[in-house]
């Protein structure tokens, strides 16, 4: 390579230009092949956003009517007899509630119904609920579908890409009235991939009927009209809107709803069913407001997922859909949402290539720091218009590019400072020793101790006598026994979901749920243990001396606390299991030698593994230990390869391998 070249491979400005070129070739081609990963992405984002509103904002229009814990128990486990729903109401309308927004599906029918018919004929109007499967399997259809649009709204609806039903529960007809009954909303939501609830269909489309949600509903309910999709043509406008009157509720391109979550959950009011029915409502609470009536009691099985955190009641969607619709700030995705991707890139990429045409030392921290200060600027921005104008303006797609181009600056910053020093580096060895070179040049690693306490079960197995046996023997037959020891009893304890943490000698550890996680960790190890004892000791060479004693195996197994991690300096690690159980295991099975019985357990083995042929042998004090355990014998059956030889002097010289 030439001189020129090498310069040219070198030059910051030619590194950091094609960083960034790589940066943007990539952000494009992510963006072609998973566009719907991204669109999750940015909702994600958008999600995040929320914690950020008014933490003191209170909603006072619409109040929650809580079928909570309370409520149950002191009026009996939901669902309650729709008689109860009925009194419910009727307390409601005593209170002075203007409407009356019921999330609660009415399914099937039953004798306490003409009670609830009339409870929702009543007093303040009444809305609701029915449910649509947006999924075409299983297909589901009880109850009688109402509520529908007319005939030439529900058709424009269904065409312009209202979301599509397969099925529905709907309220029985026993509930509904031919003159002045309830109005009727659906309370499907939109399921997210992570399980979080940010849009709701406005109309859902079913045999070429429209059916709105249940917020649009309790609006085209309170307002005495009937919801019409429009055309918001315009910058500002997200293309469709449903509109009741003079009020307004913009959607997205596929006709849903995006929930506001800028009230906090604790901003709403909400007032326990059981203190209604018993009149323990403040004076004026509920004059005049909205009523929405729900369940989050445990079984309700009414619990979605929020950006607001955790599993709450799907009442708390509507709530925030209905508040959100009163203050006219339900979140749009503005038609030059595209454009503005487009030039806060290009903002990106401006002032980069600024700072990129800044030749002072230290651009490297420089660049990453700017793409710092220019993400918070487009979070700024976001926030902004979500929080204060709700318009939501996806910030994902341009923080990613200045994320990845400062990362790929950094990286060819780093490549080529890294060329640099091997240049330096070469030219300091030769007036310097090579170690005292590389001393300067580079810098050492450092260690840490990595460890996690876990309840685990180990066994120690032994092959006893083989130091007797190796004795006048080659060291290939002797490595043969042991290969063949080590390799069987490997696939064993593998078999049964344990590893074999440890190989020394003539013994083995393995540990069951250390550091692979294992379930019913003690039963295994006890199965694992009579699988070693009958094919480990049928695989054993049988020796007939009385010099040399057999060959034999012994097994001590316990369940406890240890401590299983990696130890020691940076350039000398070992990894080991620690602590008292490893302790008892292998004083079990050095007793073995002195017991009649190959494999002895700890009394928490037998306590968690259930063994129930496990032989008690009473209590020992086992070597090093200061207080005596009980212990246990796993019974055993001899064949003739397990069998010991009995030897006399004629045999001496009769060996069997």
């Amino acid at each position: 390579m030439s001189m020129n070249a090498s310069r040219l491979l070198l030059s910051p400005t030619w590194m950091r230009a094609l960083a960034l070129g790589l940066a943007a070739v990539c952000v494009l081609l992510l963006q072609l092949a998973a566009p719907t990963a991204f669109d999750a992405w940015n909702d994600r984002l958008t999600s995040r956003t929320w914690s950020l509103a008014d933490s003191a904002a209170q909603e006072q229009r619409v109040v929650v009517i809580d079928i909570d814990e309370k409520s149950v128990q002191a009026l009996g486990p939901w669902p309650w007899p729709r008689e109860r729903v009925a009194q419910l109401l009727t307390a409601l309308d005593q209170q002075g509630v203007s409407l009356k927004v019921v999330d609660i599906l009415f399914d099937g029918q039953q004798a306490q119904d003409p009670a609830l018919r009339q409870a929702l004929q009543q007093g303040a109007p009444s809305v609701i609920a029915q449910l649509f499967a947006l999924n075409p399997e299983p297909v589901v259809r009880t109850g009688t579908l109402s509520g529908a649009l007319s005939a030439a709204a529900g058709a424009k609806a269904c065409a312009q890409s209202a979301t599509a039903a397969y099925g529905y529960l709907a309220p029985s007809a026993s509930l509904l009235s031919t003159g002045a009954g309830p109005a009727l909303g659906h309370i499907t939501p939109v399921v997210d991939a992570d399980g979080a609830v940010r849009r709701v269909p406005a109309l859902v489309c079913f045999e070429g009927k429209a059916y709105p949600a249940l917020a649009v509903a309790a609006l085209a309910a309170a307002t005495g009209t009937e919801p019409r999709w429009v055309s918001t043509p315009g910058l500002w406008g997200g293309g469709k809107s449903i509109q009741m009157g003079d009020m307004q509720l913009p959607t997205n391109d596929r006709g849903e709803l995006m929930v506001s979550y800028q009230v906090p959950r604790t901003g709403f009011v909400s007032v326990s069913a059981a203190d209604v029915l018993a009149g323990k409502v403040p004076a004026g609470l509920l004059n005049n407001v909205w009523a929405l009536v729900g369940s989050t009691a445990m079984g309700a099985g009414d619990a979605v997922a929020t950006p607001q955190g955790g599993a709450v009641g799907g009442i708390e969607v509507h709530a925030q859909l209905l508040s959100a619709a009163l203050d006219g700030r339900t979140p749009v995705v503005p038609a030059w949402s595209r454009l503005w991707s487009l030039g806060s890139a290009l903002l990106s990429v401006f002032v980069l290539l600024g700072l990129l045409l800044w030749r002072r030392p230290g651009a490297a921290v420089t660049v990453p720091l700017a793409a710092v200060v220019n993400i918070s600027a487009l979070f700024a921005v976001h926030t902004y218009a979500l929080l204060g104008h709700h318009l939501v303006l996806a910030w994902g797609v341009p923080a990613l590019f200045m994320v990845l181009a400062s990362a790929l600056v950094l990286v060819a910053e780093m490549l080529r400072v890294r060329l640099e020093r091997e240049r330096l580096f070469h030219n300091l060895s030769s007036y310097l020793p090579e170690g005292a070179a590389r001393k300067v040049a580079f810098e050492g690693p450092s260690a840490q101790v990595q460890a996690q306490r876990q309840d685990a079960t180990v066994m120690f197995v032994d092959l006893r006598n083989f130091s007797a046996y190796c004795e006048g023997r080659s060291p290939e037959d002797s490595a043969t026994v042991l290969h063949l020891f080590y390799t069987t009893l490997d696939r064993i304890v593998t078999q049964h979901g344990g590893v074999v943490e440890q190989m020394v000698g003539d013994s083995i550890m393995a540990v069951w749920n250390g550091s692979t996680p294992c379930a019913d960790h003690a039963a295994k190890a006890v199965g694992a243990a009579s699988q070693i004892w009958q094919e480990g000791v049928a695989q054993l060479p049988r020796v007939a001396s009385r010099k040399t004693p057999p060959l034999d195996l012994g097994i001590g197994i316990e369940t406890g606390q240890v401590m299983v991690g990696s130890f020691g300096p940076a350039h000398r690690r070992v990894h080991s299991v620690l602590g008292e159980t490893v302790t008892i295991a292998s004083r079990l099975e050095a007793l073995t030698a002195e017991m009649a019985y190959p494999i002895l357990l700890g009394p928490e083995v037998v306590a968690q593994s259930g063994t129930a042929e496990a032989k008690p042998l009473g209590d020992f004090l086992l070597a090093g230990l200061s207080r005596p355990r009980k212990v246990h014998a796993l019974p055993v059956q001899y064949d003739a390869n397990h069998l010991h030889l009995v030897y006399s002097v004629e045999q001496d010289k009769a060996l069997a391998f």
